[in-house]
């Protein structure tokens, strides 16, 4: 969408600047001399009162002699084009405005229909498939996991929402529409592109007229290019919100399809892109009314940036000359030949109202897809992250002890079960996203100062101070990302969390065991401690052991062995000898 957009700007760019380099009708000698007009009255006043020598004439032998002195207005073909186009634009834009759609057209619903038969048949032969499923499954003594009355509600409620799927997507556009509408109206959107121009068509039949004077060239080429500009802003404007309803109804078309979709994991991912568009974009007509209703209740109290209009209508307001009968100005502006953009102030006011235009079209758009991509990305974490710590990729409880004798090695290496690597001096680059994705776990880890496959490692993080607190801190920052002191820290230890999420809910061993170990709650962590503790051997008692040689009853052993205690005890002298 970016793309189109970018592509549509160039396009439009080509089509309207190139002809503003095309220059007006200047006579050269020999030409006949062009059709005079006389200059409106108070540019007469103004030349008197800047006492330069200007002044207006409307003899063409006259005006060659000083072109930098005199003044001669004469017919252009290029301000009568600019003119008219500049009243094109404002007759679109207003059409758009005013005039709705009929989103529940039957040539739409036609169309839809069509969707809606295909997905019929597609939803039936789904139901076929499972219950051919289930039937062979309960034949053969075969699990198939479908189970018989949740398939049958997905199915109804699949064709249920197929049978009114038009009924649900027009009534959520009717619905923007509406709020389109309310903030428009309310606000004072729909007198907002009257400000340049007077309502009525008969605008369109304007001849332009411009001045010969070589020092007004500038003034004439400066506002036709941000006339220009200005069409080019309504027909994007406009265009903007033909394209959000032409979009919505495609996707009224596609809305039947949504129930299949959604029930096979490989295209679910599909349903999901048609509910983000769907959304964005209708939420994008309030959204840009929204705004264009604030700019016009804005405009009306006048722009909130500190301007001198009090230079009009006098000599020292009069920088830029009027060169054209196009009158031009910003909102708000009572516009005559000596209030026409002729200095600084008004000419910015007028810029400011353009860049407030382009925001209202295109923050909205821009708005509406940041929201959407993170919303979805915070969701999918959130699933990765229930995923690791309920589904199928925890690991399954330690078996129960027992007096089996186990060597201290050995019952060391089942506890933590930390696989042996080959150490490398260098460590691997984990930063962005594309790099914790493409590293292995061990990697990851490695990166993290948390790999132990040794006594001799352990004994390096309680022993080493600086190793023990970037352990610590790397831990912590995996527990709370947030604790993170910068935003590129957060954001890597957030990606390298939901990584190991990732993979840890699809049976990676490792970071099983680091999701269960640092991720889990608390209550968790103690029963994952209880359950290593387990795993460690049982010794067997001394009255067990000797009851097992002499064959004699265990209860009968551990009295001769309490007697033989007491007797101890209670001898001093045999205490003083062995101590």
């Amino acid at each position: 969408m970016k793309k189109l957009l970018i592509d549509l700007a160039f396009f439009l760019a080509v089509v309207f600047f190139l002809p503003s380099f095309v220059l007006g009708q200047t006579p050269t000698p020999g030409q006949i001399a062009p059709k005079a007009y006389t200059c409106p009255p108070e540019l007469d006043q103004i030349y008197q009162q800047i006492n330069t020598g200007e002044k207006c004439t409307t003899n063409y032998e006259e005006f060659k002699t000083d072109p930098k002195l005199f003044h001669y207005w004469t017919d252009d073909e290029e301000v009568t084009m600019q003119g008219r186009a500049k009243e094109r634009a404002r007759q679109f834009i207003d059409w758009v405005m005013n005039h709705s759609s009929i989103d529940n057209h039957p040539v739409l619903l036609k169309v839809w229909s069509t969707a809606r038969n295909v997905s019929y048949f597609f939803v039936i032969l789904t139901a076929a498939l499972l219950g051919l499923g289930i039937i062979i499954g309960q034949r053969t003594n075969f699990d198939t996991g479908v189970k018989v009355w949740p398939s049958v509600i997905k199915i109804l409620t699949s064709i249920l929402y197929i049978a009114f799927s038009a009924t649900i997507v027009i009534s959520i556009i009717q619905l923007s529409d509406v709020m389109m509408k309310f903030f428009i109206e309310n606000l004072g959107g729909k007198d907002l592109f009257n400000i340049y121009f007077n309502i009525g068509e008969k605008n369109y039949f304007f001849f332009g007229i411009k001045d010969l004077n070589m020092g007004a060239q500038e003034s004439i080429k400066t506002q036709l290019f941000i006339l220009k500009l200005t069409e080019i802003t309504y027909y994007i404007l406009g265009g903007m919100l033909i394209l959000r309803k032409i979009i919505l109804w495609f996707l009224l078309f596609v809305s039947p399809f949504l129930p299949i979709l959604f029930s096979f994991s490989l295209i679910k991912n599909v349903g999901w892109i048609w509910i983000r568009v769907f959304f964005q974009w209708v939420f994008y007509g309030p959204l840009f009314a929204l705004f264009l209703g604030a700019l016009a209740t804005i405009w009306k109290a006048g722009i909130p940036f500190i301007f001198d209009f009090s230079r009009h209508d006098i000599a020292a307001g009069y920088i830029y000359p009027t060169a054209t009968n196009i009158l031009w100005g910003g909102p708000a502006q009572k516009l005559t030949s000596l209030n026409n953009i002729n200095y600084i102030d008004p000419y910015v006011e007028y810029i400011i109202t353009l860049i407030m235009l382009w925001a209202v079209t295109f923050f909205p758009w821009w708005l509406l897809r940041t929201y959407l991509d993170y919303c979805c990305e915070g969701i999918s974490a959130i699933k990765n992250l229930l995923l690791s710590n309920f589904g199928p990729g925890r690991n399954p409880p330690s078996p129960g002890p027992t007096l089996s004798p186990v060597s201290l090695t050995t019952n060391l290496g089942a506890a933590l079960k930390i696989p042996k690597e080959v150490e490398t001096s260098m460590k691997t680059r984990i930063e962005t996203v594309e790099e914790i994705k493409k590293a292995e776990t061990e990697e990851i880890v490695h990166s993290l100062d948390m790999r132990a496959t040794k006594i001799t490692d352990v004994a390096r993080f309680e022993t080493n101070k600086t190793t023990n607190e970037t352990f610590n801190k790397n831990i912590n920052y995996l527990k709370n990302p947030t604790q993170a002191t910068t935003i590129n820290e957060r954001q890597k230890y957030m990606n390298i969390r939901v990584e190991l999420s990732n993979r840890a809910a699809k049976a990676d061993p490792l970071a099983g065991r680091i999701v269960s170990s640092v991720f889990a709650p608390a209550l968790e962590q103690v029963k994952n401690r209880a359950a290593i503790i387990n795993t460690l051997p049982k010794m067997a008692p001394v009255t067990q052991m000797v009851s097992f040689r002499v064959k004699l009853p265990e209860e009968k052993v551990r009295q001769v062995s309490s007697s033989i205690t007491n007797m101890v005890v209670n001898k001093k002298d045999i205490i003083e000898t062995i101590s």
